[in-house]
């Protein structure tokens, strides 16, 4: 049985390293060595305590602070295992997390495959969990396309396995990140190489007030310096095989990045690529084709974030909804992008409509609809899949 290290970097972890290392230690893959870095913690010696209450459960070593990738390099020169795996210290894996995700690289039948999964996050001051489903958005194939899951962020750091073998061909972690390091690192580690995405859901990760603000708005140079990086350092035909052309690239990555106003250069620099970008015949006639297949009448279940964003998507490709639909009493008569929100009344037995679901928690509503007697229902993933290779007919940037 090849040895696990799973790394835990901490920072004033008192609340919440406890639980991170029971996590751990309770792995039904057996043979995990567990490695706590202390990265000078000025908390008055509470994470120190924590950690050396375990004893020789785990490996503890404390050095000076300098940042989270110093405290993961410092245990990867530290681990004695083939396999390394991060976890932050106030996040927590599924007891099962090693085994399926080892099970899974055996069963790919490449010992140096990198695997990933899904995950929950856990709001903790409302104490509510969200599954993050990857698959929701994008295929399997996708996910295990070189470095595509980086570069598009469909990936959680700490859901990855990956050999040791990895560090000495691309490097460790760059100690100069403050944010951008775990995302970076993958992008050097998985570009040219197999992925092997797991679909359970391995991994628990908190967002609660004390994480500080690495955030994409608080280390905006970062974020523009590494996808300005991504954009100049991948080939044409690394492009075309993640979005199908590198015009269609640039106009994923800019649909992906827009909400974050903060990395202006990096949405300055797809916009410039995506001026006079001209939609091939044939990609013109799937469209009418999906036209001409489904409802005229279109209504997106969902008025928030995510379903302005498929209505836009939509309307670039020519394609103008109805109406929006949510449960929300409050939102009923007010107007999202120009376009009137309904009750879910709305559609109650209509037969000529397609409802796209526009959110993240796809389930409850698509039970909600099939009891109105909706008849034609999609979600946002699986337009966003369809369309996925296809330029839009115009761009609103």
């Amino acid at each position: 049985m090849k040895k696990v290290s799973i790394i835990i970097p901490v920072y004033n972890g008192g609340n919440y390293l406890r639980n991170a290392i029971d996590s751990a230690l309770s792995q039904t893959y057996k043979n995990c060595e567990i490695i706590v870095v202390n990265d000078g913690s000025t908390d008055g010696g509470e994470t120190a305590a924590i950690a050396k209450s375990y004893g020789n459960k785990i490996r503890y070593f404390e050095k000076k602070n300098g940042g989270v990738g110093t405290a993961v390099n410092l245990g990867i020169a530290e681990m004695t295992g083939e396999y390394f795996a991060w976890l932050s210290h106030d996040d927590m894996f599924t007891p099962d997390k090693i085994e399926k995700q080892m099970k899974a690289i055996e069963a790919s039948g490449i010992e140096r495959a990198i695997c990933h999964c899904n995950f929950e996050f856990l709001y903790v001051e409302e104490q509510k969990r969200v599954k993050v489903n990857w698959l929701n958005q994008y295929t399997k194939e996708q996910l295990e396309n070189s470095c595509f899951a980086p570069i598009f962020l469909a990936i959680h750091g700490s859901t990855l396995l990956i050999h040791k073998s990895h560090f000495e061909r691309v490097g460790n972690y760059r100690e100069d990140l403050k944010a951008t390091q775990d995302s970076e690192f993958l992008f050097r580690a998985m570009r040219g190489c197999k992925s092997v995405f797991v679909e359970d859901s391995l991994m628990v990760s908190r967002i609660h007030k004390e994480q500080g603000q690495q955030t994409m708005s608080c280390h905006k140079e970062e974020y523009n310096e590494m996808f300005l990086s991504f954009c100049r350092t991948l080939t044409e035909k690394e492009m075309e095989s993640f979005a199908g052309s590198r015009e269609n690239f640039y106009y994923r990555l800019y649909l992906n990045l827009r909400n974050a106003k903060p990395a202006d250069e990096i949405l300055y620099f797809l916009k410039e690529k995506l001026e006079n970008c001209v939609i091939p015949k044939e990609q013109l006639q799937i469209i009418e084709d999906w036209k001409k297949s489904n409802p005229q009448k279109i209504c997106i279940f969902g008025a928030g974030q995510m379903g302005g964003e498929l209505q836009i998507l939509l309307k670039n490709y020519g394609i103008e909804i109805d109406s929006f639909i949510d449960n929300s009493e409050q939102k009923w008569g007010e107007k999202k992008n120009g376009i009137l929100i309904n009750s879910p009344s709305y559609i109650q037995n209509m037969k000529d409509v397609l409802v796209i679901i526009g959110m993240m928690d796809i389930i409850p509503v698509q039970h909600q609809l099939e009891k109105m007697n909706v008849i034609h229902i999609t979600t946002i993933g699986e337009i966003k899949k369809f369309f996925w290779n296809i330029l839009p007919l115009q761009v609103e940037l």
